[in-house]
């Protein structure tokens, strides 16, 4: 049987189908505001936090209002996509339904906000299963830091080595598989597949085929 006690997933890019709309929000807003992107904003912009993002907006791009505002606006853009439009990439649900009848704890962390991630999660039908929701403007750190997996698995009580992170994003993958934790690296075309294989113990091409994932889970 896999040793798996908890699970620790991310939202965008591994449970939600949500990058394409990230990829192109901060160049949306810009173009709003009357001002063209750079080439590599999204490349930029990738692996910071929003609200790093907005700091970077405002400086990079000289927008007179204040980060919090730029912020403030985009997440509001961003929850009416997660109420109105977003859904869950192939097979996430029933993954995780699969998950939860083992006994396994299941927890998300994000760097979405909150008031935006709810609403993705309750269109899709995934908040039911989750057992709690860990953000990284709650909790203050952020993905490049193991402090915020480590958290997030103590609150489910398990230890290191039976809780599986599932990740999209390399950096966070990254984080985690360095810190001890078994990584399962889920496939999204808005990141660097070569780069997460070597991130994680499995790469998933989708959560689609549960049980090859549980058979090859408990193999050390």
């Amino acid at each position: 049987m896999a040793m798996i006690r908890g699970a620790i997933f991310d939202a965008d890019g591994t449970l939600l189908d949500s990058m394409g709309a990230w990829d192109v929000a901060a160049v949306n807003y810009l173009a709003d505001q009357g001002v063209q992107a750079r080439p590599d904003l999204k490349q930029v912009l990738f692996p910071l936090t929003l609200t790093e993002c907005t700091v970077y907006l405002h400086e990079a791009y000289g927008l007179p209002k204040p980060p919090a505002e730029i912020e403030a606006e985009i997440k509001e853009r961003m929850r009416l996509f997660y109420r109105d439009k977003v859904e869950a990439k192939p097979g996430a649900k029933a993954f995780l339904e699969e998950l939860k009848a083992r006994g396994v704890k299941l927890t998300l962390a994000t760097n979405t906000a909150r008031s935006a991630i709810t609403e993705g999660l309750a269109r899709t039908g995934i908040l039911p299963l989750l057992e709690g929701i860990y953000t990284t403007d709650e909790v203050g750190t952020d993905k490049h830091d193991p402090a915020f997996f480590h958290l997030v698995r103590r609150a489910m009580g398990t230890e290191t080595a039976d809780t599986w992170v599932f990740e999209d994003a390399v950096h966070a993958a990254s984080t985690a598989f360095h810190a001890g934790f078994p990584v399962a690296g889920v496939a999204d075309p808005y990141s660097d597949q070569a780069a997460l294989k070597q991130v994680c113990r499995l790469y998933l091409p989708d959560l689609t085929d549960f049980d090859a994932f549980w058979a090859r889970a408990g193999e050390r």
